[in-house]
């Protein structure tokens, strides 16, 4: 139904019923028409420079076409735009007529196109001939409808473009991972490409902000300025409240003029920080021990009580004090926007969760605790589901990072929490000690849970369940991105030696 050929641009004709403009009789009304909605033809000249300067088109996005009554002539069914570039620069003639419809300054500027670059454009294009319309309709509408669940084309987000590109903001984003300033859920998003760049962009780049904390961010280039750490800080918890979502696009921080109370709650915590740091002495710790769990009443079994959520105006954000609820600087006691509190998913893990879970098994059963087991519903199931996921993830992380013969499940799950305190990872985030220390508090969890799911006399409640896997998670995550930079590391010392 398709083949691949090439054909000179003079075999090819314009569809006169091309979906950008309205239905034509004529080529002339047809590239008159198409030049209309293309910005009467400023689009197209853009096209035409593009094409003059890199001598070609895209090599990989074939022009489709399909052949016409005439005699080895084809009319192009996709790519109408690019073939009007071609004739504009190849006909000069064409470009002088009024019935075309263009500007006397376009004119003059494809005029100089045609003498900058004379003769560096293709003659010929590479294309994909199909039988008839119908036959090409399908790949058509895939170009140009959106994604279509995944099959049609995905268009890169902010911030992937930011990567591609190697903007300023990447580099200061690049720069507070190497830093090791990042959270978890900062690493997480952006590594989904999740993490709203916009919005981070929007305070750091205000002139307020750089001013405050003498770093630099320009389109290409990031500069953290003669005191770094205290501009790195700053920058990492925007970060971080970008994921919290105390850092949006609305209301504060809709204009650079209103962002003043947010910068001086960032410059506070970052003063703060520091104070800590440099007098340990005076009594007063980094961050608080984390938390315990309570003990149950009533009976001789234990119950699962959820640790206690912070207090209003309290949280943390890359150890940095409170990112919502507290006073302004300078003691306004103006009060700030609260966090936004994320809808609870009905299933026990999120989506962007252990997403670099490798092994079969486990694969099968996060699925289940994302998508197919709801905590509301089914909390035994899910505390079972739980269970299973620690004991093998402790397992493969003895055998494949800690590189020992594994023993039985609760030794495996000792080695593997103490392995993750005691040693570093280049992919770990900011808050790794944190979560560290969280995970080897709780990691014997799993015992009570697998009691309390057999137990004929304790409830286990769904905030039972989200209150452990909020305790153990982080931990989790950390032990698969270990357990894949390791398969990773041998599959290519593997290849290299093939």
């Amino acid at each position: 139904m398709a083949t691949k050929r090439t054909l000179s641009v003079t075999q090819l004709d314009l569809d006169v019923t091309n979906p950008r403009a309205k239905p034509e009789d004529n080529q002339t009304d047809a590239l008159r028409g198409l030049l209309a909605v293309e910005r009467d033809g400023e689009k197209v000249y853009e096209l035409a420079k593009d094409i003059c300067e890199t001598e070609m088109l895209d090599p990989g996005d074939r022009l489709y076409v399909v052949p016409s009554e005439s005699k080895n002539r084809f009319t192009v069914l996709d790519g109408n735009r690019r073939l009007a570039a071609l004739r504009l620069l190849s006909q000069p003639g064409l470009i002088e007529r009024d019935d075309v419809g263009i500007t006397p300054t376009l004119k003059n500027r494809f005029k100089r196109l045609q003498t900058d670059y004379a003769n560096r454009w293709p003659t010929e294009v590479d294309v994909v001939v199909f039988d008839n319309r119908d036959a090409a309709d399908h790949f058509i509408r895939l170009r140009h409808t959106g994604e279509n669940a995944g099959a049609g084309r995905s268009a890169w987000s902010a911030l992937q473009i930011a990567r591609f590109d190697n903007t300023g903001l990447w580099q200061c984003l690049d720069r507070l991972r190497a830093a090791k300033e990042l959270s978890l859920a900062v690493l997480s998003e952006l590594d989904r490409s999740e993490f709203n760049i916009t919005s981070f962009d929007r305070v750091v780049t205000s002139e307020e902000f750089q001013r405050r904390f003498g770093c630099s961010i320009g389109k290409n280039t990031f500069d953290a300025g003669a005191g770094a750490p205290r501009a790195l800080k700053a920058l990492a918890r925007v970060a971080n409240d970008v994921t919290t979502g105390r850092v949006h696009s609305r209301g504060e921080f809709a204009e650079a003029k209103s962002m003043g109370p947010y910068i001086d709650e960032v410059e506070k915590g970052v003063n703060d920080h520091f104070a800590q740091t440099a007098a340990p002495a005076a009594g007063n710790p980094a961050k608080p021990p984390p938390s315990q769990p309570s003990a149950g009443s009533g009976g001789s079994h234990t119950t699962f009580i959820p640790p206690a959520p912070p207090a209003a105006g309290t949280g943390s954000s890359g150890g940095m004090g409170s990112s919502a609820g507290t006073a302004s600087a300078g003691g306004s006691g103006a009060t700030l926007p609260p966090v936004r509190k994320k809808r609870v998913s009905k299933f026990l893990l999120a989506k962007h969760e252990l997403t670099t879970v490798t092994n079969p098994k486990c694969r099968e059963i996060v699925s289940e605790l994302k998508q197919t087991v709801p905590v509301q519903y089914a909390p035994y199931g899910c505390a079972l589901l739980m269970r299973c996921l620690q004991e093998l993830t402790a397992e493969i992380y003895v055998s494949t990072v800690i590189n020992q013969k594994p023993t039985n499940r609760s030794a495996n799950i000792d080695a593997a929490a103490k392995h993750l305190l005691g040693n570093s990872h280049p992919t770990d985030p900011g808050d790794k000690r944190d979560i560290a220390e969280n995970f080897n508090q709780f990691r014997q969890t799993y015992e009570e849970l697998s009691s309390t799911a057999h137990s004929k006399l304790t409830d286990l409640s769904a905030d039972h369940l989200r209150a452990t896997w909020n305790n153990l998670g982080g931990g989790m995550e950390l032990l698969w991105k270990r357990i894949h930079a390791a398969e990773v590391a041998r599959a290519q010392k593997a290849t290299a030696v093939a």
